[in-house]
């Protein structure tokens, strides 16, 4: 009987795929990155083919290193990046390429929603904006409007791989939970707001629960991919949602801290409604919804990424290996060097209000290692200050359950945990989102049950302990994470020239 799990998730800068067993050990990984384009200083966009290509790759990699054969997987479940925007034809082809969550071209069409529903927006679409797809729709109707006209879908990162992979459209709850077009309450479209901008739900996919079996992997996937023809593919979710299985965040009150391109840390809630300055999406587990703080979207990941292609114009495993080395031998406070980690898209609509990345306090001394502490510790830094946001709204985790590639670090983990104070608990699968997906599509198949309040889910998931704080070193960075806190808000609008 096939038992064999594949999860696969798509993110921000990589492509990751796992394979499982029923008892949730993983068999095999396998990553293959793809880039973003950059034609101006708004726009960020990605080629929908190479998120397929990355897949089939990383899938015909797993199944020849593991001697897996295709019949005994049993299921397939994808996660992705959220809010992408990927016109399709009629025909299934991408209309050139993908506008991406950090796209920034379309402020004009977000101010014009404000001014449509002003202080109501959050009352109708159950969230404010920050960077859901339908302004960039919006840009498009306005900008490019023959693409828009031959439109005949709008996909996600996740919508766009089940196409590929079955044939069929589907958007899953979770992934489009964020969207300003969908209501939470109803698990459906929102007509009010769609009609109001002047958008048309015939352009999106039919809905379905994240652990819906949309369809089997067909012919031309499984030639591409090595698959079995008929695999059943589960309709996934948002790459943060799905990672809240990956490390046993099921029930309401318990907190996933996702690190990748972006630090996000988020709560499972049983309410669906309208929470001011938090962002809420369905989780992919039926009658579960996430609580997010999304003031300032935090560039963790993707700040190290930066940094590496600084220092040594290259990134990669060993590069890593030794920021993490330079991070060590520098002392708590990165002898006065603070980072401040907004490399990526501003949430806030205000431009006076919007926060740049920077480096403050270099001197002639300042060594690498000063640079690359700095930047960890900026990260949690910022980490801290949305854990103090959440808490003023009545939320208040006390724990930070994390997954993600840059977990790996020891030193990062130290350093986020004496900063917060909050202890980490670690999975022993470290993939990630990937690793969650593989988890969800079990439970789409039915290899775990959801009727049995999660109690094989549970001795499924694998926790290798936690990292916990040195609240001496925690005292030590309350004057470093108070001018922190300064210098993130007297620079504030502070923009370049130009």
């Amino acid at each position: 009987m096939a038992s064999k799990l594949i999860g696969i998730d798509v993110g921000t800068s990589r492509a990751k795929t796992v394979l499982i067993d029923g008892s949730g050990d993983v068999i095999s990984t396998a990553t293959c990155s793809h880039p973003t384009y950059m034609p101006d200083s708004f726009r960020r966009e990605q080629n929908a083919e190479d998120w397929w290509h990355g897949t089939v790759a990383n899938i015909r990699q797993m199944l020849s290193e593991s001697s897996v054969p295709p019949g005994e997987v049993a299921g397939i479940s994808l996660s992705g990046q959220g809010c992408a925007c990927q016109p399709v034809s009629r025909d299934g082809e991408p209309l050139g390429k993908a506008i991406i969550w950090t796209d920034e071209r379309a402020h004009a069409e977000q101010r014009r929603v404000r001014e449509i529903f002003g202080g109501d927006l959050g009352g109708v679409t159950g969230n404010d904006i920050y960077d859901q797809p339908e302004p960039r729709m919006m840009w498009l109707r306005e900008h490019e409007p023959a693409r828009y006209s031959d439109t005949d879908c709008f996909m996600t990162t996740v919508s766009y791989l089940i196409l590929k992979l079955t044939g069929k459209r589907a958007a899953n709850h979770s992934d489009w939970g964020f969207h300003l077009s969908f209501d939470r309450k109803r698990l459906d479209w929102n007509e009010e707001f769609v009609g109001a901008v002047g958008l048309s739900t015939d352009k999106f996919p039919p809905l379905a629960a994240p652990t819906t079996i949309i369809g089997g992997v067909s012919e031309w996937a499984a030639a591409q991919t090595g698959l079995k023809a008929g695999t059943p593919v589960v309709a996934g979710g948002q790459d943060s949602t799905v990672s809240a299985l990956a490390v046993g965040a099921l029930f309401p009150g318990q907190s996933v801290y996702m690190r990748g391109t972006t630090d996000l840390i988020s709560i499972c809630t049983d309410r669906a409604d309208y929470a001011p300055g938090l962002y809420t999406t369905c989780a992919v587990l039926p009658g579960l919804f996430m609580n997010y703080d999304m003031s300032e979207v935090i560039a963790a990941g993707g700040s190290i990424t930066w940094l590496a292609q600084r220092l040594y114009h290259r990134t990669g495993t060993e590069v890593y290996k030794e920021i993490d080395r330079l991070s060590e031998g520098t002392p708590p406070g990165a002898s006065g060097v603070i980072f401040l980690p907004y490399l990526l898209i501003s949430t806030n609509p205000d431009p006076a209000m919007q926060r740049k990345g920077g480096l403050y306090g270099l001197s002639i001394s300042s060594a690498d290692g000063d640079l690359c502490r700095a930047v960890m510790e900026g990260s949690a830094f910022a980490l801290r200050e949305a854990i103090e946001r959440m808490a003023s709204a009545g939320i208040n985790p006390t724990e930070l359950r994390a997954t993600g590639g840059p977990t790996q670090s020891d030193i990062w983990n130290r350093i986020t945990v004496d900063v917060t104070g909050l202890p980490m608990i670690l999975p022993v699968a470290r993939a990630g989102a990937a690793y969650g997906a593989a988890l969800l599509a079990g439970l789409g198949v039915g290899i775990y049950p959801l009727d049995d309040n999660y109690a094989t889910l549970k001795r499924v998931i694998k926790l290798s302990g936690s990292v916990e704080p040195d609240m001496q070193r925690h005292a030590a960075y309350e004057a470093v994470y108070a001018a922190f806190c300064r210098l993130a808000h007297a620079t504030r609008g502070l923009q370049s020239p130009g």
